[in-house]
């Protein structure tokens, strides 16, 4: 029996040992008071006694953690669904043939805009505040003519002008706003390779208006009536008013091969509760004294959910002067932004939903103080 007891002492010294450990850990892990002075609750706080990721600002000494940013943009709007007119469409039959014809289309406009923002880092983790409004207001218009080989027909009449017109113009105009807010956090997965992931909300107010004109080649009677005959021309205006709220992520990277130089890349995406709440069509014919209405349609407002992706690919520098008080910045890079069904326009008893797009120049400029 005392042999067997004495075969046991090793396992109750390493038993002793272990409780001894466990105990001297909790009691380190476990005080009141962290090793920088910090104060722990329940025994743990998470990021108390190593950082994961440090904070990559930037940040200045003794400043206010304050940043400005402005943005100058150059872009192209593209609405598509905005044919308005054809050729190679033939008000009698043509037994020699038509040349092959093409549609017509505006909504496709370079424009300059801005971006400013106002943002703000926070003393807790590193994490940062950021709002920032867009403007862009395109604007394009155009016209096709009639000529010996092809004939020209409407895309977006009712009036039943198919081979009847021998020019057409139209013109597209919106009215783009939109806030970002979003609270984000930039840190170092590298010594080189910055990280800023973010979430936040999306908001935007916007308004098209697109108006077309037909001029007739002779007389016409309008589609769905007997009388009178009319010479036009044809109008029509066309008009979508929208406001959208929603939710946005995303993140931005930062590629750095100097201290002062490194390329940047952004990607986000929102998800938009979209309140359609005016989309109308109005087409009159105009001959001298006369009109007539042709359509006059008013959808009901409604909402949708709508998606929104942003990416932008550029190289930026920065700086910091005044015993690092101030930090300056300028990046010149290209954005994509895709607005997927955004358009809507009247056309009938159904509407066509087609895609809205952005592309272009940013030139942004960054001051902290």
């Amino acid at each position: 029996m005392e042999m067997k007891l004495k075969k046991l002492w090793p396992l109750v010294g390493a038993f002793c040992f272990a409780a001894v450990s466990t105990v001297s850990a909790d009691s380190h892990y476990g005080s009141n008071s962290s090793s920088n002075g910090t104060q722990q609750a329940n025994g743990y706080q998470r990021g108390t006694y190593r950082e994961i990721t440090p904070n990559a600002g930037p940040r200045v000494a003794h400043g206010a953690d304050v940043f400005i940013t402005a943005d100058f943009i150059y872009w192209k709007s593209v609405q598509e669904g905005t044919g308005y007119a054809a050729t190679g469409v033939a008000s009698e039959p043509a037994p020699g043939g038509l040349a092959s014809g093409k549609i017509k289309s505006v909504g496709d406009d370079f424009a300059p805009g801005f971006k400013v923002g106002l943002g703000l880092n926070l003393n807790h983790d590193g994490w940062d505040i950021l709002a920032q409004y867009t403007w862009l207001r395109p604007s394009n218009s155009n016209s096709i003519a009639m000529d010996s080989e092809n004939g020209l027909g409407a895309e977006q009449f009712y009036a039943g002008l198919e081979g009847n017109i021998n020019k057409s113009t139209s013109s597209w105009d919106l009215n783009f706003n939109v806030i970002d807010l979003e609270v984000g956090r930039n840190f170092y997965l590298s010594q080189y390779l910055t990280m800023r992931p973010f979430m936040g909300l999306k908001g935007t107010w916007q308004e098209q208006e697109w108006k077309t004109k037909a001029t007739t080649s002779g007389e016409f009677t309008p589609q769905g009536h007997k009388d009178p005959k009319y010479f036009g021309p044809v109008l029509t205006d066309k008009t979508m008013k929208n406001w959208a709220l929603g939710v946005r992520g995303g993140f931005n990277l930062g590629w750095y091969f100097t201290k002062c130089w490194s390329f940047y890349s952004n990607l986000a995406f929102s998800s938009l509760m979209t309140d359609y709440y005016e989309v109308k069509t109005k087409e009159v014919v105009v001959d001298g004294e006369n009109k007539l209405d042709l359509s006059n349609i008013n959808n009901d407002s409604h909402f949708a959910v709508k998606y929104v992706g942003e990416v932008e690919l550029g190289l930026r520098w920065e700086t910091w002067f005044y015993d690092d008080s101030y930090h300056f910045s300028v990046q010149a890079g290209w954005e994509h932004q895709a607005w997927i069904n955004w358009g809507e326009f009247a056309n009938g008893i159904n509407s066509s939903t087609q895609d809205m797009s952005f592309h272009g120049l940013n030139l942004k400029f960054r001051f902290d103080f």
